[in-house]
């Protein structure tokens, strides 16, 4: 066998515009998808939504196993690393990162994808590497799958005696992430929470009160046998299979349901409540939050301005408004005196809270971005604030459950704003399992089924 080192081995570029393969399928463009992950700062879900809608020749076979293979990939990838490092004699992190990916996609479906015959996920691996190394290196890096596949019952991980490095590896979390949270939750809890970040996120749809009720939604699904339930924590909401491609649905394409999360209905229920006329949501670019704010808005006829920081909307806030037939959303000027009696401020955070929809989040974060993250938030709820009148409530939610995101901001608050007094949730208008003692709201990874998301309600004295 040829003595060089694995990375020494080059070979001619695949031409610029040219696909990894002569015909692409489900791995290769897995693999690609993975790399613009890995290469830029853009949203996995989206990404996967693209790809999908550029692929409408693939099965349903070929496009589930797209959507497990990209997000599959990212939950487990610290896990995979920590087994190619091990086979690949410490040369797996100097590989370049076409190569990486082509072999995390691979490994993932030999460890954790038992309908896929592992010679599959290798010959697959195979071809691809050919094209971007040459046939020699490919031949080697398959050898490397090949001693896995035969060694998968021998693969040692950290041992327990290593607590936080066994945590991070065999539940693919980073490592700075799981010392923070033993410290914080212990053993036992900080388990629990990591196996809940590795399951595959609910998929959860709300009926288009504008233009239905919200009982169409469940005798639909039933009628066309697609299993659900009702949430516990917002029975609005069905939940469903998270594979379920919702363009597919003539109810989606008729503007009849939308994707939603008990966390966000929750807060709308809450703003609901206080009967508001004019409401503002704020935020640094705008979320699944919105929509049931939006809802609300459109369908109480009460005005509705959107704050963000860069003052523009994406496009799929204009389609969305298109398809599900919603009212306009004015674009808060920064010089605006406008006041709103309700502002939902969809808070920026480190994200943490939605990790099982958007695994790459781990991979992107750092114990600085906690607090970056926190200053962005309580910049952000000074200029919201600014347009609230007196008697006004503002709806603070943080995708996260990280104190100082959270507590953090309501403590803050409580200082810098004597103006502010703190409004408890009603356990008659939100599942009284998300309330804490303090009154504010919060979802954990391991004790709800949704986004891990913390809210609070503060009202502006008169």
């Amino acid at each position: 066998m040829d003595s060089q080192p694995l990375s020494s081995h080059i070979a001619p570029p695949i031409p610029e515009g040219a696909p990894l393969f002569e015909q692409e399928n489900a791995r290769s463009v897995a693999v690609r998808t993975l790399l613009r992950i890995a290469s830029t700062a853009l949203d996995a879900e989206r990404l996967v939504r693209d790809e999908l809608a550029a692929h409408p020749a693939w099965n349903d076979f070929e496009r589930a196993l797209y959507q497990e293979l990209v997000f599959g990939t990212l939950r487990m990838r610290a896990k995979l690393d920590w087994v190619l490092t091990g086979f690949y004699h410490g040369e797996f992190p100097k590989c370049m990162p076409a190569v990486q990916e082509t072999l995390r996609v691979a490994l993932y479906q030999i460890l954790m994808i038992s309908k896929v015959p592992p010679q599959a996920a290798i010959e697959s691996a195979s071809r691809l590497l050919s094209r971007i190394k040459g046939e020699a290196y490919a031949a080697k890096l398959v050898g490397v799958l090949r001693a896995i596949t035969r060694n998968v019952a021998g693969i040692r991980y950290p041992p327990r005696e290593q607590l936080a490095l066994h945590l991070a590896v065999v539940y693919s979390h980073p490592m700075w992430l799981v010392e923070r949270w033993l410290e914080r939750y212990g053993e036992e809890v900080t388990e629990q929470m990591l196996a809940a970040n590795l399951e595959r996120p609910p998929l959860y749809l709300a009926a288009n009160r504008v233009r239905t009720e919200d009982r169409f939604l469940p005798v639909w699904l039933e009628q066309h046998s697609i299993p659900f339930e009702i949430s516990p924590l917002a029975p609005r909401l069905v939940r469903t299979n998270p594979f379920l491609e919702i363009s597919a649905l003539p109810i989606a394409r008729e503007g009849l349901c939308y994707v939603s999360d008990p966390m966000y209905v929750s807060v709308a229920s809450l703003i609901e409540a206080t009967s508001p006329s004019r409401v503002l949501y704020a935020c640094t670019t705008p979320t699944l939050a919105l929509l049931p704010v939006w809802e609300l808005a459109t369908a109480r006829s009460c005005g509705i301005a959107i704050l963000t920081e860069q003052g523009v909307l994406p496009g799929w806030v204009a389609q969305t408004q298109q398809q599900l037939g919603w009212g306009p959303l004015e674009v808060l000027q920064p010089e605006s005196d406008a006041t709103f009696d309700v502002v939902a401020l969809d808070a920026p955070s480190s994200g943490i809270g939605l990790w099982r929809r958007k695994p790459e989040g781990k991979w992107r974060l750092d114990s600085w971005d906690l607090h970056r993250a926190a200053r962005r938030n309580r910049k952000l709820f000074e200029r919201a604030i600014a347009n609230l009148a007196p008697g006004g409530i503002v709806a603070v939610t943080v995708a996260s459950f990280e104190p100082i995101e959270t507590v953090g901001l309501v403590e803050w608050v409580a200082r810098a704003h004597p103006e502010l007094e703190r409004v408890r949730a009603d356990e008659r208008i939100v599942s009284p399992s998300l309330i804490h003692a303090d009154g504010t709201l919060q979802a954990l990874p391991h004790n709800h089924r949704c986004d891990s998301v913390f809210v609070a309600l503060f009202r502006k004295r008169l």
